[in-house]
């Protein structure tokens, strides 16, 4: 059975997308969701565009992990720090792949409501990932 507190969602929704299981990630986001890329300066808005940017996300890097160092929860808000890494082998923002990989770390703050991510920030260092794929044009 699964998890439904704010920290069983979140740990559920970095399970389902490092198992590619796009529905199951859905699931855990709330239609009216506001997910915000701090790093990219980018926000999407409900589960449909939301999850659909992880796919292509994970599409440019098919071996794209990303692994919970360490999660606080205080009732519905949960802050989880988190290590990513991947390989780019797909098209990613109009670039072609060049096989270089990457990593790096990032901390992320969920609020969660009723077993639902409703407002999720992401924050990261944009710079050195793509350093690492030599795409640092892209910034």
């Amino acid at each position: 059975m699964s998890d439904l507190s704010p920290e069983g969602t979140v740990r559920g929704l970095f399970e389902a997308l490092n198992a590619r299981d796009f529905a199951r990630a859905a699931g855990a986001v709330a239609e009216h969701c506001v997910w915000e890329s701090v790093a990219a300066e980018s926000t999407h808005r409900g589960s449909g565009p939301i999850v659909d940017g992880l796919r292509q996300f994970s599409e440019a890097f098919p071996d794209w992990r990303a692994e919970i160092a360490g999660l606080v929860a205080q009732g519905n808000v949960v802050v989880v720090e988190w290590d990513s890494s991947g390989t780019f082998e797909g098209a990613f923002r109009g670039e072609e792949p060049n096989g270089k990989a990457f990593r790096r770390r990032g901390c992320a703050v969920a609020e969660v409501e009723g077993a639902k991510i409703v407002r999720y920030r992401d924050y990261y260092d944009r710079a050195t990932m793509l350093a690492q794929l030599d795409l640092l044009h892209l910034l």
